[in-house]
């Protein structure tokens, strides 16, 4: 076999040769050899995590049925990623709803859509949906404009990614992908996997939501964006280094909330769905290369390596090249069962400014490492790559074009034959170029295989050597492992502490949304309850107006009708006036006749027929003055009928503009009412109208008739006039007919008026009645609304408490079951501890005992004693308080009895009551009587009797003395005398009063 130096010689050689074919190969490098767990970390620091990601994995299989595998709230920015195995036998689909649960219309931009192939090979879903996260990067700029925009009102649901639709995932088959979304307001995502066919929006409001698994990957989290830097730039002198990603140290994994377990703590063990910017700054003198490195298992995902170059002719430019690990290079993934693997992700020159832009593949395996190699370390030989400039019309052997400049290896640094590598392509009039190159190819591996062969031969003086360096390589790999043992258990150490804290935090935190989440509910409560307060006052305000506008109404109907009524009055009176004169006018004028008959004949003719005309000029006169009248009255009933609907139309427009106001507030059901009470307004006006249309066609009717019945009493009055002596006779019994007729006719429309006149206040007072039993109705109907929904408010929000308290004691009971089982493993392990104790211990317990029980009996013994002495001294004071007190009484009887001596000479106190006879019996303080003075003292014990044991009162005439009684004996009981206790004494037992003489 070849050696390594031999492998890269010969690998060096097809590498010319892929340069001058236009081909890129990524090689594998021995890390072991070039002293991989020596390479220097460089720890990359955490810049800034932006956006929501909405995390759908667990469930990862999903059967026996489907239903909801993950949900949560995005307000602003944010990302779906969902990753799902179908266990079932059919297929299936991925279905992603969004909910607006706010009381507004929100709108949500669609930015970008991605889906992986549904394949059973994991590794090949993995890094499609890898790839094309490259290959279709999502616009940032502010300006970006998005896929689609969908509108949602509020309480509304709506299907996003609707290719989804057609995507069937069949068994086994793992399905993943992302979607990008900028929401206007905060929208409740849905993730579920649904049959083929299902109605999404429709199965959101029904189906099950599925347990989360094991791995509880699954959640809402902050950090869909991330973004890193290295802060210590690679310097190339300094050796081989290492960035490393994943690893929940340098590289923390993301923490959420599972919003579908009552917001249980969750994190993302991996960063899966998380969009990585990695930059790393470098600096030195040589060439270097960037190999990708798994270290947590197989791993096939891409990157992209963006360059900006910073030294050279290409200062300020940038190249950016993606690169593919796994399935078009020959491999399913890399990393399989060892951390040594790697891939070349190009080469680079000291000070470029590396960003690497990638997310963790699905069903890759974390953490992964970016290894930054000097040219000197990864190449022994140091080799170099100097510039051929090929024209550019130069073709390869297969007839593709060259780039200029193409880099090839042509020998050692400073080696013998380093002039023997240099290449003139600038003399090209001998050969073509193409062939030229290829003659220049060929050189190349022509000294690259002697210089190999020249190794060959030196392998075996070296073989010695490189047994030793594997061995030393071998020592350091077992304490490398070993320092890795160590440091994995630290880190599971911190990384136990670190969960403890976070979960601490948790409960914390927990316990603070619980109690804002109360806070937010009463106050939404109190918010409802206000709205339906409001509601009401409003509603009771709607129905006061209307009450009061159908008052008005009905006033201004009362007074309409009144004012008729008195018009048609005032007409009867005026017809019945002109009768009146009518009448008398005839009477006279039959006078005059009758008088002039006796004169003259011809003179009882002419004036006859004066008198007839005159007569039937005055009836016609009367008659069109009352036909006058009542035209005008009609005509200002009518103006006044047109006023009131004017205002009732005016009122009515006001209260409508009123209620609209107050039912814009309202929902859809009582625009709606609101929309059917206008539209019933509008058609009682237009009644309205048409009853005005039709009296005002009435009233023309009856002028039209008024009219022609006057032109025909003027032809009939003609015609009476030319026969007026024939028909006197029965023109007066015509006219007396006529009078009744007309008589019985003003009557019959005057009992017709009043008739319709009350018929109509009845219709308004009815049409009054219903319209306010049904404002009752629908007053009443509302209520019973607001209370039912309050109700079931109400219920729902207890039974959503009830429930996130019952999951919250669940939570808490298995917390508390764990912290059990810890306290009693740690209690078994105290008392095995104690019981090894305890036999060591018996023994000093015993002896402590006895000490303690002898100390107790000599403590009691002293105890004893000390009593004793007290008792002793106690006595001794109770005898010398006796004492004094003996001789302070014997010494108090000697002064009595001295001063009783003394007042012998005086008047006795009977003289003294006869010389102050006319003065009130008075009490003398400190006097005391003979008989007293020789009478026996009251001990102490006697003066504590209680007061019904004690000396009757004396009666009020008889005069006392205060006397302070002494023992004349102490007790043996009783405490050592002082002056306290003398005053408590008498406190207790009051001197006696006893009389005088």
């Amino acid at each position: 076999m070849f050696s390594y130096k031999s492998r890269y010689c010969v690998a060096a050689a097809m590498a010319a040769m892929a340069a001058l074919t236009g081909h890129v190969e990524a090689r594998d490098i021995d890390l072991q050899s070039i002293g991989y767990f020596q390479f220097s970390p460089l720890p990359p620091s955490l810049v800034s995590q932006t956006d929501t990601l909405l995390l759908s994995d667990s469930p990862e299989y999903v059967g026996p049925v489907g239903g909801t595998l993950s949900a949560g709230t995005i307000n602003g920015n944010g990302r779906i990623y969902f990753y799902h195995v179908n266990e079932m036998d059919l297929p299936h689909k991925i279905a992603i709803v969004l909910e607006n649960q706010t009381a507004y219309p929100t709108s949500v931009h669609v930015m970008r859509q991605l889906k992986s192939v549904a394949t059973p090979d994991y590794f090949a879903a993995g890094r499609d949906l890898s790839r094309k996260d490259l290959e279709q990067p999502l616009n940032e700029s502010p300006d970006a404009r998005p896929l689609y925009t969908l509108s949602i009102p509020p309480q509304g649901r709506q299907l996003i990614f609707s290719d989804l639709e057609n995507t069937p995932v069949n068994r086994d088959a793992l399905f993943t992908g992302i979607v990008d979304i900028k929401t206007e307001g905060p929208i409740f995502a849905r993730v579920m996997m649904l049959p083929m066919g299902m109605d999404p929006v429709d199965a959101s409001h029904w189906v099950k939501n599925l347990p989360i698994d094991e791995i509880q990957l699954r959640g809402t989290y902050t950090g869909a964006k991330r973004n890193m830097e290295v802060t210590t730039p690679f310097d190339t002198s300094l050796g081989g280094a290492f960035v490393e990603i994943g690893n929940d140290r340098e590289d923390t994994f993301i923490n959420g909330v599972d919003e579908m377990q009552n917001k249980a703590f969750v994190r993302d063990r991996g960063n899966y769905g998380v969009s990585y910017t990695l930059k790393i700054p470098t600096k030195g003198n040589e060439p270097f290369r960037l190999y990708f490195n798994p270290l947590g298992g197989p791993y096939s995902g891409s990157f992209t390596v963006k360059t900006l170059h910073q030294q050279g002719a290409r200062r300020g430019q940038t190249d950016t090249r993606t690169y593919h690990i796994g399935g078009a290079d020959g491999i399913s993934a890399l990393g399989e069962g060892t951390i040594l693997d790697s891939r070349l992700l190009g080469n680079y020159n000291a000070g470029d400014l590396l960003t690497l832009n990638f997310m963790p593949a699905g069903a890759s395996n974390l953490p992964i490492r970016f290894l930054l190699i000097p040219e000197s370390l990864a190449n022994p030989q140091k080799h170099q790559t100097i510039a051929v400039n090929v024209p550019k019309d130069v073709k390869d052997i297969l007839g593709n074009p060259t780039q200029g400049g193409t880099q090839i290896p042509v020998g050692p640094v400073g080696g013998k034959d380093g002039d023997k590598g240099s290449v003139d392509t600038k003399k090209s009039t001998v050969e073509s170029p193409a062939k030229r190159a290829e003659t220049i190819a060929h050189e190349e591996t022509k000294k690259l295989s002697d210089k190999a062969a020249a190794d060959v031969k030196k392998e075996a003086q070296l073989k010695k050597a490189k047994d030793e360096k594997e061995a030393l390589a071998r020592k350091k790999a077992e304490e490398a492992r070993l320092a890795a043992e160590k440091a994995e258990m630290l880190r599971k150490a911190a990384e136990a502490k670190h969960a403890e804290i976070e979960r601490k935090m948790a409960e914390k935190a927990e316990a603070e949304r619980k109690a804002e989440e109360a806070r937010k509910a009463e106050a939404a409560r109190k918010a409802e309850m206000a709205r339906i307060e409001a509601a009401r006052k409003a509603e009771a305000d709607r129905l006061e107006a209307a009450r009061k506008a159908e008052e008005a109404r009905l006033a201004v109907e009362a007074k309409r009708l009144e004012e008729e009524r008195r018009i048609e009055a005032a007409r009867i009176e005026a017809a019945r006036k002109a009768e009146e004169e009518r009448k008398a006018a005839e009477a006279k004028a039959r006078f005059e006749a009758q008088r002039a008959a006796e004169k003259a004949a011809l003179e009882a003719k002419k004036a006859e027929e004066e008198r007839l005309a005159a007569e039937a000029r005055a009836r016609l006169e009367a008659q069109r003055k009352a036909e006058q009248e009542a035209l005008e009255a009609r005509r200002a009933e009518e103006a006044r009928k047109a006023a009131e609907a004017k205002a009732a139309l005016e009122a009515q427009h006001a209260a409508e503009q009123a209620a609209l106001e107050a039912k814009r507030q309202e929902d859809a059901r009582r625009a709606a009412e609101a929309k059917a009470a206008l539209e019933a307004q509008q058609m009682e006006a237009a009644r309205k109208a048409e009853e005005a249309r039709r009296a005002e066609e009435a009233r023309r009717a009856e002028e039209a008739r008024i009219e022609a019945e006057r032109k025909a009493e003027a032809a009939r009055v003609a015609a009476e006039a030319k026969r007026a002596e024939e028909a006197r006779k029965a023109e007066a019994a015509r006219i007396e007919a006529a009078r009744k007729a007309e008589q019985a006719r003003l009557e019959t429309e005057a009992r017709r008026a009043e008739e319709a006149r009350k018929a109509e206040a009845a219709r308004l007072e009815a049409q009054r009645r219903a319209e306010q039993e049904r404002l009752e109705a629908a007053r009443r109907a509302e209520e019973a609304r607001r209370i039912e929904e309050a109700r079931r408010a109400e219920e729902a929000r207890k039974a959503e408490a009830a429930r996130i308290a019952a999951e919250a004691r669940k939570a808490e009971q298995e917390r508390l079951a764990a912290e059990r089982a810890e306290a009693e493993r740690q209690a078994a392990e105290a008392r095995r501890l104690a019981e090894e104790r305890y036999k060591t211990q018996l023994e000093a317990e015993r002896k402590a005992e006895a000490a303690r029980q002898q100390a107790l009996a000599q403590a009691e013994i002293e105890r004893k004693a000390k009593e004793r002495a007290e008792a002793i001294q106690r006595v001794r004071d109770q005898q010398e308080s006796a004492r004094r007190r003996a001789e302070l009484a014997r010494q108090q009887l000697e002064a009595e009895r001295k001063a009783a001596q003394a007042s012998k000479r005086t008047p006795s106190f009977s003289e003294l009551d006869d010389i102050h006879g006319d003065t009130s019996n008075v009490t003398i303080p400190n006097a005391v009587s003979i008989d007293e003075l020789t009478k026996p003292r009251p001990t102490a014990s006697q003066n504590t009797r209680r007061r019904e044991q004690r000396q009757p009162q004396l009666s009020p005439n008889q005069q006392y003395v205060q006397i302070n009684p002494v023992a004349n004996e102490p007790q043996q009981d009783q405490m050592p005398y002082t002056l306290q206790n003398e005053q408590q004494n008498d406190e207790e037992n009051p001197p006696r009063l006893y009389p005088l003489g």
